[in-house]
Parts: structure tokens; C-alpha cells; sequence
């Protein structure tokens, strides 16, 4: 049997304001009671944070995490942007994919990743699996970030109930990691945050031995960001311990820059300005968003539950629809698999209607019913 490590034996740590931080942090990881190996990988690379969760049941998740990781790190912007963030993302789930391939680590390697940008009052989150970020704002704790697992999609669409969804047996089968598609779609979260905010990463070896009111209670209980880390690492183990757990709690001890008064004789001539300038913005948006829509297109499924083809993407800007067009296929939704029906609630899109057409054809070979299959051509 392998020994219980002590929850110090932490595989990383870091603490304080380092340069360019705004705000004090604290970043913990820790091998758990019943794991052999830490698995995850995390970085604190002010204004950079990041948790990673090598896949559990996988082999080289510690491989897949670091990978991601030193990617992430490469490709990250230097200042909060949400778009740029998204992108050192997709570049870490291009290079765990590559390195497989290549033979470093091994072959269907994956992780989870959740990224995070803070400063100036703003914060960029991008994510992909189940690896979370929660914001405690007021001593109310809100989980920012959305689960992608089989579990969270069935409690989202109310098949279980949250007690249900923390001790199903499926509660650890990922419907989104790095490492898994070349196409990857990153979930992509901006807020403002304020003075007295405390933003919390972690992997789930954190979110599946204790729920949220216990994570709000110690965030709450412990003011020192590191004392907290610690106390939430511990908890994790005093639960059982799992799993690797790693945790990065930050600090909001500054508002953002404040915003400097204009003359007043000087009011007319920006508000000429900006109404110029909006006009024009605008205008290049409605062109830019009216010619992206009509070049991509997406699946959605019916009120009456049949997966449909669209032209366009979903929403409507102002009171205008950005979907063009828009075929019901005879595939019914329920009788796919519950991965696909997960993906096809987030409408997917593809670079034309004949991709989207593929992807389908791919969901229902995938599904077990044999009357899709039947009408198939």
C-alpha cells in the first residue's frame, strides 16, 4: 500500500505579490491521501494564473497538465485579454496533441485547464473540462466557470439533482479536454472585479470532497489568501483526499483605475466625437457580423426535438436575426448518445453547412439507436 503523503508535501507552491501583481495570491497543489503521483500542474505567473488536471484513468496526465501548462505560459498575452487568453489555450490543447502523436508522453494524453488573467479591475477566464473559477464577492460564493462532464451536463438539463451529481458514478467522464480535438471550442468568462473580491482556482480533487458552502466558509474564515489555500488543501484530505487538489486563491485589495473628469467646455466636442465614432463602429460591426454569419453555420435542435441545420450562428443583434436559414433534419435528438446531446445544447458551430452536415453524420453513427442508423443513406 502506498503511504498517505502529509498534506504539506505540496508539489508547488507559491506566494505573495510578485512583480507586476496587483493583488497578494496564493498557489497550492498537493498529491491527496490515496494518489501515488500529482497529476496536476499549476502556474502563478502574475497576471497569469492557471490550475491543470491531468485526466485521471489516462495515461501521462501529468505529461498532458505541464504540457499545458509551459504552453499556456509561451502563449499567454501580456495584459487581460479574453480572446488572446482563449488562443494560448488552443495552442496548449495543439501541442498535447502533437506531443502524442510524437510520442512524448503518451497517445490520447488529456487535461483539463482553467486560465486566468487579472489586473486593472479586470479578469479573463478561459476554460476547458472541470477545473473551476469562483468568485467571493460580499461572502457569497459564485462559480464562474461551467463543467464540462457528463454529470454536469444531465444536472444542467435537470435530470439529477446537485446531491445526486456529487456522488454519480459517471461524475468523473470529461465531455471537454485538452488533448481530445484538433477543434477544440474554449469557454471564454469576463468580469470586473472589486476591492475585496477573492478569486479561487482548483481542480476538482478540491470541488469533489467538499461541496461550495464548505469552500465559502473557509474563504471566508481564513484572510490571508495563503491560509486559505492551505486550509481548502486540507479540507480536501481531512474528506478523504481522492485526488491531487490544487488550489490559487487572489486577493482584490485595490479598485481599478478611476475614471478622470473631462472640462466641461470641453463636453460638446467629445460627445461629437463619440457619436461619430459609434456610428462608424457600428456600421463596420453589422458588416463584419452579417458577413461572418453567412459564411459559418451551426446545429440546434427544434422545440419539437429534431437536431437542425442552421446558416448563421445563434442570437440576434439588435432585433435582427443572425441565423439566415435553417433545416430540420429527421435525427432526433434523444436518440443520441448523451455526449452529443451535451454538445448540441451549446450549438456548435462549423465553417459551413456541409461540416455541420458531417458532424451530424458522425453523432448519429456514434449513438446506439438502430432507427437513426436506418435512415441514414
Amino acid at each position: 500500500m502506498t503511504p498517505t503523503p502529509p498534506s504539506s508535501d505540496l508539489h508547488l507552491s507559491a506566494t505573495g505579490r510578485r512583480q507586476r501583481s496587483r493583488y497578494p495570491f496564493s498557489a497550492q497543489t498537493n498529491v491527496g491521501r490515496q494518489r501515488a503521483l500529482n497529476e496536476d500542474s499549476i502556474l502563478a505567473l502574475p497576471p497569469l494564473f492557471a490550475v491543470a488536471d491531468g485526466l485521471g484513468g489516462h495515461e501521462a496526465g501529468e505529461v498532458a497538465s505541464a504540457l499545458a501548462i509551459d504552453t499556456l505560459r509561451d502563449h499567454a498575452p501580456r495584459a487581460v485579454d479574453g480572446p488572446a487568453l482563449v488562443r494560448a489555450v488552443q495552442a496548449a490543447n495543439n501541442a498535447i496533441l502533437q506531443a502524442g502523436g510524437a510520442g512524448i508522453g503518451r497517445e490520447g494524453m488529456g487535461s483539463t485547464m482553467t486560465a486566468l488573467m487579472v489586473e486593472h479591475g479586470k479578469a479573463a477566464i478561459a476554460q476547458v473540462g472541470d477545473s473551476r473559477a469562483y468568485l467571493l464577492r460580499g461572502r457569497q460564493l459564485t462559480q464562474l466557470t461551467e463543467d464540462h462532464s457528463v454529470v454536469a451536463a444531465m444536472l444542467r438539463a435537470g435530470h439529477i439533482t446537485a446531491e445526486e451529481a456529487r456522488v454519480h458514478p459517471q461524475r468523473s467522464v470529461i465531455t471537454r479536454a485538452l488533448g481530445s480535438d484538433p477543434n477544440l471550442i474554449v469557454d471564454q468568462f469576463e468580469i470586473t472585479v472589486l476591492r475585496g473580491d477573492r478569486l479561487l482556482l482548483c481542480s476538482d480533487g478540491l470541488t469533489g470532497m467538499i461541496d461550495d458552502a464548505h469552500i465559502a466558509a473557509i474563504l471566508n474564515s481564513q484572510l490571508d489568501p495563503h491560509q486559505a489555500a492551505i486550509a481548502l488543501i486540507e479540507a480536501a484530505n481531512n474528506a478523504g483526499g481522492a485526488d491531487n487538489v490544487s488550489a490559487i486563491v487572489i486577493d482584490i485589495d485595490e479598485d481599478g483605475p478611476a475614471l478622470h473628469p473631462r472640462r466641461r467646455s470641453k463636453l460638446w466636442l467629445w460627445a461629437l466625437l463619440w457619436t461619430v465614432m459609434v456610428g462608424a463602429i457600428l456600421g463596420a460591426v453589422a458588416f463584419g457580423v452579417s458577413h461572418y454569419a453567412h459564411s459559418i453555420a451551426y446545429l440546434d435542435v427544434s422545440d419539437g426535438g429534431m437536431v437542425t441545420i442552421n446558416q448563421g450562428v445563434p442570437g440576434h443583434v439588435l432585433s435582427y436575426s443572425l441565423t439566415y436559414e435553417s433545416s430540420v433534419t429527421t435525427v432526433t435528438a434523444q436518440n443520441l448518445n448523451p455526449v452529443d446531446q451535451s454538445t448540441l445544447k451549446q450549438r456548435p458551430t462549423f465553417n459551413s453547412i456541409d461540416e455541420a452536415q458531417s458532424a451530424l453524420d458522425d453523432m448519429v453513427r456514434r449513438s446506439d439507436s438502430p432507427a437513426l442508423k436506418q435512415d441514414q443513406p
